[in-house]
């Protein structure tokens, strides 16, 4: 008997350590994944746009990954469907696009920063910190050997042969084959793209948007060309066709990013030639706030001639202000041209009375064009002249600004589609309520109905999920508006259903003990309210539980092989995914002996 009982205790400290290093590894390496101790990050994660996933290299378990965090080596990024992420650099201005249904890793050695494209496409704009000192080379690895991306903007693509396809399109590129040997690598398209610049945005005035311009060279005499338009790479679709040999189309693309190509076809309707894959966006921009003087304004003045101020607000993104004063309807006397960069007021000299005609302008980082405001209208009387009206208090420009995190650009429903905004404004005394516009990102901006709230939060349920923009006007209480923003798109998704929780250790058959027990432990989810555990044998379910927590017993169960299935419940009732069913084994021999019969009565 004591022999068996030391049996056991071997059995119960070899089934602990089994389970202690388990355990250990798990943490361990979830430890690493949240802190990296002295390692310095390769780059940061900018602008994302949908759900974006990461993995350490340490981890097997995909995470979502925000704004500005840092990203290590050996990590792996992969988008959504419709997902889109910013990654930069340190050290240096360089950044690459990473596309929807793409997966990259990132990896340092020897001095530089290689890249694995697994899957998809991205563009690298490593031209603008290639000259910088203390940037390390930037390579991709590729089936023909590393290609050297340190001074070039290129796109790149993965094929279905597993090849990856360099288009390069500003400064230079090579290819390091496996006998050393570097080789300048060039475009091969003849088809040559002059309007619009592949991968450079295109600023446009949202309330006077215009079609865009689409110029080439390079397709043969007598080529039918047309423009293919899609939202991905794998969704082109015919969108505009050009005039018998000419060499440009105009197409009122909505506001957005778009993928396009150029295909020139035969008369008989064969593929002659095709551009590669460009991605070109759309974005809505505007012109100054006026804050003063407000349309058909009749200043009064004491005397003549008389010192015009002029007072509006600036937007986001723009560069220069452009101030224009004509003294005609027919904006042919010009009496005064000024440019600002940051300056939000002017003083205007010397006017005599009379009606005079003025706008505001911006431009834009993206465009050398300006975004033409509305031209507008003001008289200048003597003081006697001007009707008496109530005394108002001088028009004050408002600051408004959103304060929803960055983490909120994405936001989740679970029942109806819906969009919640925050906001902050200065000098809120002279403001009476906010105007609040909401339409889709690639909607006519014109067809942005109003509502107007006091709070500085806002909640309405829109028609489907999608990209919405919001703007916020202040407004005070005769009507005019003091200051106004403009959001970031906004994305609008259903809740993304809970992983599958996964048993611990997340591969391998699982072992009960002699006895029949087993001890269970699965990872722990956020947002879980309750855990359900299948047991089933030959395909028959035996047996299903619900558990509060992430480790149960298992007891009484046969000699035999079962299979266990997890999966979990949100808070909103709704269950998760289910992992793979993992086989159970419950061993058929025990470590008890029978017991001796020592003695036999018989009556």
């Amino acid at each position: 008997m004591k022999k068996q009982w030391k049996r056991l205790l071997v059995a119960a400290l070899s089934s602990s350590s089994v389970f202690a290093v388990t355990w250990y590894w798990y943490q361990s390496t979830e430890d690493r994944n949240s802190s990296y101790g002295n390692e310095k990050p390769l780059a940061y994660v900018g602008k994302v746009v949908e759900d974006i996933q990461r993995r350490p290299a340490s981890r097997l378990l995909w995470q979502l990954v925000n704004t500005g965090e840092p990203l290590y080596n050996g990590e792996a990024i992969r988008t959504s469907e419709r997902g889109e992420v910013r990654i930069q650099f340190v050290d240096s201005d360089r950044y690459l696009d990473l596309e929807p249904e793409s997966l990259i890793v990132i990896k340092k050695s020897e001095g530089e920063i290689a890249l694995d494209l697994m899957e998809g496409s991205l563009f690298v704009n490593a031209k603008a910190g290639g000259a910088e000192a203390n940037a390390p080379g930037l390579v991709l690895n590729s089936a023909n050997g590393k290609v050297d991306l340190s001074q070039a903007s290129a796109s790149l693509s993965k094929g279905r042969d597993n090849s990856v396809d360099v288009q390069v399109l500003e400064g230079k590129a090579s290819v390091k084959g496996d006998d050393g040997r570097s080789k300048d690598l060039t475009s091969t398209t003849v088809i040559k793209v002059l309007t619009p610049l592949p991968q450079k945005p295109i600023a446009m005035d949202a309330e006077s948007p215009q079609p865009v311009p689409f110029q080439w060279t390079g397709f043969p005499q007598g080529t039918q060309v047309s423009l293919w338009v899609g939202p991905s790479r794998k969704q082109l679709k015919p969108f505009v066709q050009a005039a018998l040999n000419q060499n440009q189309v105009n197409a009122s693309l909505p506001f957005g990013r778009h993928y396009w190509k150029l295909v020139g076809t035969s008369s008989l309707g064969n593929v002659i030639a095709e551009s590669p894959i460009y991605k070109t966006e759309v974005l809505a921009r505007y012109a100054p706030t006026v804050v003063f003087p407000t349309a058909d304004a009749d200043i009064p003045a004491a005397k003549t001639p008389f010192d015009m101020t002029f007072k509006w607000q600036k937007g986001d993104d723009t560069r220069q202000m452009t101030l224009e004063v004509w003294s005609d309807q027919n904006l042919q006397k010009k009496i005064a041209t000024q440019s600002f960069s940051n300056e939000e007021s002017y003083t205007l000299p010397s006017l005599k009375a009379g009606t005079y005609y003025w706008r505001m302008s911006s431009y834009y980082i993206e465009s050398d064009k300006p975004v033409l405001g509305k031209v507008q209208k003001f008289t200048v009387k003597p003081a006697e002249q001007v009707q008496a009206k109530v005394e108002r208090a001088p028009i004050v420009p408002v600051n408004v600004d959103f304060t929803m995190p960055e983490t909120q650009l994405t936001q989740y429903y679970v029942e109806k589609p819906q969009v919640g905004l925050t906001w902050k404004a200065d000098k809120t005394d002279d403001v009476a309520l906010y105007r609040v516009k909401l339409l889709e990102e690639n909607a006519d901006p014109r067809s942005a109905s109003s509502l107007e709230v006091k709070d500085t939060k806002f909640s309405t349920t829109v028609p489907k999920p999608g990209r919405y923009i919001a703007s916020i006007e202040a407004v005070n209480k005769d009507g005019q508006i003091l200051g106004t923003k403009v959001s970031q798109p906004l994305t609008v998704s259903p809740l993304p259903l809970l992983q599958a929780p996964l048993f611990v250790p997340t591969e391998g058959p699982l072992q009960a003990s002699f006895d029949g027990r087993t001890q269970l432990e699965w990872t722990k989810l956020d947002g879980a309210k309750e855990y359900w555990l299948t047991i089933r044998k030959d395909g028959k379910e035996l047996k299903r539980s619900k558990y509060t927590n992430n480790m149960t017993a298992l007891k009484n169960l046969l000699p035999g092989e079962y299979e266990i299935e997890l999966s979990a419940m949100d808070n909103y009732g709704r269950p998760s995914e289910v992992a793979p069913a993992r086989k159970l084994l419950v061993p058929d021999k025990s470590n008890l002996r029978a017991p001796t019969l020592k003695k036999i009565k018989v009556n």
